[in-house]
């Protein structure tokens, strides 16, 4: 498909250079000050510099901010440095293709902190830093940033949200934080894992009040999944906002009014009123659309700025999985987790389906790379909605055994849902990715059936599903969910 049709290189051009003035003079702490960077917002300059390049040894360099920051509140960095370091900071967009504009710089001395002991019951580590440097984002446009810091060691990157106070009459995107931070190994443990690997020697909760963790990822695991559709949505230039999800767990009414709602491609850990936001969303007539896998599994309470997920009902009974406590992930996206891991190819089922338009697909085209490394389908059962399409039905092998990758779009009220069903899909939004096996024309794809969704969400013309699902097992064939 031929995205130029949509003008998205001019969308995406203007919106680069909007509300733009002069550049931000760099100011110096000293060891006994906060260095605080001008409110002015510079000149929109593409660049590529947001990504942080050679990574620091956690001991000579880590920092960290808030995760979300309200237009016009002050960006505060906390940074542990051997050297003196650089904060330079950056929203992500389109931009020319490059991903990025400098909005914001600041500077700082030498000087390191010494990390907190683990909490003896939740397992929990806390840096417990203090505020070094701020950064005025009085005039900031709403959107996904992040901040890298550097010095003659390295550097990192620090990814979070500027958002509005809401989100009246926009799409609002989601950045899924607390996904960020459940992997997030620093100080020794996630959700997942000790720093040896073990489960057994998992945390409890993790907390926003630590940098994060290189050695794991290379970097935050939002350059995966979020920065691809930041720089994608302004690409197309819907008119859309930001939040992070710990934003709408702490304050669901951020989300009344909205057109419609987009979580970026790993929302794994929902609490219990980030759950109910979304389906409030829905029912009062926003349209929701999800563009990863394994969405919405986890159950988790947030307190104090950490989350809690034992992962086991003996430790914390309520923050198991979602489906466990009798409220599958179906009943809200459509879709339910199925397989890890899996890789293949994505099968057009539904050549007809309203998102396809101008894509030229046939029944049966297929599209390599897009499904991995985990997945969602249709399940017959599981609260999933009647009013619901199966527009792609791709087999795959997980585990030797036959399984299957499935979008999914069903209409409730005046609202309607739409579910990639794979976690590729917004790492092939920027282009092919030869590491995951996906080529130019399964980029095209993604990129045109997204380009029509989120232009359709923005002009609140989405039409309502028609029912069409195939033949498929009630249960998880797999056994890896």
């Amino acid at each position: 498909m031929d995205l130029s049709r949509r003008h998205l290189l001019a969308a995406g051009a203007g919106l680069a250079t909007a509300a733009c003035t002069e550049a931000i003079p760099l100011e110096t702490a000293t060891s006994s000050s906060r260095a605080t960077a001008s409110r002015a917002v510079p000149r929109a300059t593409p660049t590529d510099r947001w990504r942080a390049g050679s990574i620091a040894p956690a001991g000579l360099l880590s920092a960290y901010a808030n995760d979300s920051v309200l237009i016009g509140q002050p960006l505060q960095l906390h940074v542990s440095s051997a050297k003196p370091w650089v904060a330079s900071v950056y929203r992500i967009g389109y931009y020319e293709g490059k991903g990025g504009t400098k909005v914001a710089e600041v500077a700082g001395t030498k000087k390191q902190f010494s990390n907190r002991a683990p909490n003896p019951t939740t397992r929990a580590v806390v840096a417990g830093w203090p505020v070094v440097a701020e950064v005025d984002t009085t005039g900031w446009t709403s959107g996904l940033y992040t901040v890298v810091v550097r010095s003659a060691d390295g550097g990192t990157n620090i990814p979070l949200v500027v958002r509005p106070a809401e989100a009246l009459d926009k799409v609002a995107i989601l950045a899924c934080s607390m996904t960020w931070q459940a992997y997030n190994v620093w100080g020794g443990r996630s959700l997942y894992r000790d720093t040896g690997g073990s489960f057994g020697g998992r945390s409890y909760a993790v907390s926003y009040d630590r940098p994060y963790d290189h050695a794991l990822w290379g970097a935050p695991i939002a350059m995966g999944f979020d920065v691809p559709v930041a720089r994608f949505a302004d690409e197309v230039g819907i008119d859309h906002v930001w939040f992070s999800n710990l934003d709408i767990a702490k304050d669901p009414t951020l989300l009344a009014g909205a057109k419609a709602v987009v979580s970026t491609g790993h929302d794994e850990y929902w609490s219990a009123p980030y759950r109910q936001a979304l389906i409030d969303a829905r029912d009062a007539g926003s349209d929701l659309a999800f563009l990863g896998a394994n969405i919405g599994y986890w159950r988790v309470q947030v307190k104090d700025d950490q989350v809690y997920c034992a992962k086991d009902a003996a430790i914390q009974p309520k923050n198991i999985r979602w489906r466990d406590l009798g409220k599958p992930e179906s009943a809200v996206t459509g879709n339910l987790y199925d397989a890890f891991p899996v890789a293949g190819p994505l099968v057009v089922r539904e050549p007809g389906f309203a998102l396809f338009e101008g894509l030229r697909v046939r029944k049966g085209s297929s599209y390599p790379g897009l499904i991995g490394v985990e997945t969602d389908r249709y399940y017959p059962g599981h609260q999933t909605p009647e009013q619901i399409e199966v527009p792609t039905l791709s087999p795959v092998q997980c585990r030797g055994i036959q399984t299957w990758s499935t979008m999914t779009y069903y209409s409730q009220g005046d609202a309607n849902v739409w579910a990639c069903g794979t976690m590729n899909w917004t790492r092939s939004l920027t282009g092919p990715a030869a590491k995951k096996g996906i080529t130019a024309a399964s980029s095209d794809f993604t990129r045109g059936v997204t380009a029509n969704l989120l232009e359709g969400m923005s002009a609140g013309s989405l039409p309502a599903a028609q029912r069409d699902v195939p033949k498929l097992p009630d249960y998880n064939t797999s056994g890896a969910a």
